[in-house]
């Protein structure tokens, strides 16, 4: 377990809190405040993206080497989510309007953390019904659950947990920013404290400067 905090203890806090639970979702205690962008870049380790194999709600194939050489912004949800996602995949609609406004190529990955029930077409219809851009952006099944909690853990320095009692899933509330060799280089608060300017402007920054 000791392999989570391979970054400044500085950022420990803000880690666990992007980690996300049911009492946690909201996200908006005062210590976290001010912190819609979290630069990881120089964390003592890199945040590499751990080997993965998924296909998107086209059934298209989806891993490591369909993503290297581009700038990419990940998060995970689920389809039959009862919190926090309903506020951040309409945030991700936002940014990805932001991002075309501004210009900036990139693309933008889901993974569903029920991965059992969220069917290639059941992530179609739920991209479609918050108005998702397609041409840009991949909703990923097609692994275990195992493996997205390996996967998250080991990639997004997250937890994600099924909790039975409460209908829900635990999973991380941040967006992340990764760069073309495949290491994560920002978080952004992506549910009730996503700032939409800092995070299309941080972006432009961070992938115009490559």
């Amino acid at each position: 377990m000791s392999k989570w905090w391979l970054v400044p203890g500085s950022l420990l806090t803000l880690i666990l809190l992007s980690a996300g639970c049911s009492f946690l979702y909201e996200d908006t205690s005062e210590s976290t405040q001010g912190d819609a962008v979290i630069d990881v870049s120089q964390a003592e380790e890199p945040w590499e993206i751990v080997d993965f194999e998924a296909v998107n709600q086209y059934e298209e194939d989806v891993n490591n080497e369909t993503l290297q050489g581009e700038w990419w912004v990940t998060k995970t949800i689920f389809t039959r989510c009862p919190t926090v996602c309903m506020t951040m995949t309409p945030n991700m609609v936002t940014l990805q309007e932001g991002l075309e406004d501004e210009g900036i190529d990139i693309r933008i990955v889901s993974f569903t953390v029920d991965p059992e029930f969220d069917t290639p077409e059941r992530l179609e219809d739920y991209g479609e019904s918050y108005g998702a851009d397609f041409s840009n952006w991949d909703f990923l099944t097609g692994y275990t659950s195992e493996e997205i909690r390996e996967f998250a853990l080991e990639s997004l320095k997250a937890q994600v947990q099924e909790l039975p009692e409460q209908e829900d899933i635990m999973h991380p509330t941040r967006f992340y920013l990764v760069n073309p060799e495949g290491v994560i280089v920002r978080m952004y608060s992506g549910e009730n404290n996503f700032d939409l300017e800092a995070t299309v402007e941080d972006i432009k920054l961070v992938t115009q400067a490559d």
